[in-house]
């Protein structure tokens, strides 16, 4: 059993089995467990080891067929999905439609979206996105942020807190760069160009004597040949902590303050 070794990998994995096989289960299994918790699914879905002639054979009688995905470890944890073209008669599991509209699949910061053409990706999930919107405006405008000031009687109050405008120049470029080390899906492209749109039309309104941060292309990137290795080596190595350290993500914390500690991998639309 193979895992993907990048987040990318693992997304266009996804995106490439969902079209035919929108049932999905979403299950999250300790690093220390996952071997045997792979071996489990396949021993009770056979199609994850068949080949793609006898999956296709059995979708064309109109019978399950199930493919797993695994997808790279995140601290102690790693997500496994299965994937199937319906929903397995006696299953434990529940299954979702990862193309519901109203409730779509999401993986860390990443939701599964259809776009225009029936064309399917990912985009940023809608909470990542209002997180980077807050930051903009906060870091352009002081609107949705503040600070503890002291009064002249000693008192603490709540203060507005607005950067200078080359500090928040400064950081909002910061910010930029930050996004577009997300892989180069065409949702999370999308996500990006609106947020730049955003950063524009605030910084306009805001400082409209001085110019605006450009922000850097987003190159598009095509689908990559997926990167995978054993599953077992995750566990031998015991240094799952550190397998996907080069993905961006977004602090849970204090959204002004920018943590870059995560670089993204090549992505896809």
């Amino acid at each position: 059993m193979r895992y993907h070794v990048t987040v990318t990998s693992g997304l266009q994995a996804v995106v490439r089995l969902v079209r035919k096989s929108p049932f999905v289960v979403q299950l999250e299994v300790p690093v220390q467990k996952v071997v045997g918790v792979a071996a489990r699914q396949v021993a009770r879905y056979p199609s994850i080891t068949q080949t793609h002639v006898t999956r296709t054979a059995l979708r064309k009688v109109g019978l399950p067929v199930i493919q797993l995905v695994v997808m790279p470890p995140s601290g102690e944890h790693i997500t496994l999905f299965l994937l199937s073209n319906q929903v397995p008669a006696g299953t434990r599991e529940t299954w979702v439609h990862a193309l519901d509209p109203a409730a779509p699949l999401t993986w860390r910061h990443y939701e599964l979206v259809e776009l225009e053409g029936g064309r399917l990706s990912w985009r940023l999930s809608r909470q990542v996105r209002e997180r980077y919107a807050v930051q903009l405006r906060r870091l352009i405008t002081g609107r949705g942020g503040s600070s503890v000031v002291l009064t002249p009687g000693g008192l603490r109050r709540q203060a507005r807190y607005q950067l200078r405008p080359e500090v928040a120049h400064q950081q909002v470029l910061k910010l930029a760069a930050h996004l577009g080390r997300y892989p180069g899906l065409a949702g999370v492209r999308r996500d990006v160009f609106a947020l730049a749109q955003q950063s524009t039309r605030l910084w306009q309104s805001t400082h409209p004597q001085r110019p605006h941060p450009v922000w850097p292309y987003q190159p598009y990137l095509p689908y990559l040949t997926p990167r995978t290795a054993l599953l077992s080596e995750v566990v031998e190595r015991g240094q799952w902590g550190g397998v996907d350290s080069g993905h961006p993500y977004v602090s849970g914390g204090d959204v002004t303050a920018l943590e870059v500690t995560e670089q993204g991998g090549n992505g896809g639309s």
